[in-house]
């Protein structure tokens, strides 16, 4: 049951992984910038105060691309798992 399961499962840990990754980035911004002093979010919005554009969105690229990293991850887990197994992808 589980090799015929696991693409699915794989699949719900990826987008488990889309909907943490979300909600990690807004609490960092939301708090991080509530007296903490390091992280992401706290450059972020320090630099939004200071109008250093340029860091905004290096923040903004840093948290693409690891998030883009990560599901590249999952992904390749998923494929190669259902070659491993000879399954169809659905």
């Amino acid at each position: 049951m589980l090799p015929a399961a696991l693409p699915h499962i794989l699949t719900g840990l990826r987008t488990a992984w889309a909907f943490g990754w979300r909600t990690v980035i807004a609490s960092e911004l939301v708090f991080g910038s509530g007296g903490a002093t390091s992280g992401l979010g706290w450059q972020i919005n320090n630099s939004r105060y200071f109008l250093q554009t340029d860091r905004v969105f290096a923040g903004l690229v840093v948290i693409a691309i690891l998030g883009l990293a990560v599901d590249y991850i999952f992904r390749l887990i998923e494929i190669r798992k259902v070659q491993k197994w000879d399954m169809k992808r659905s």
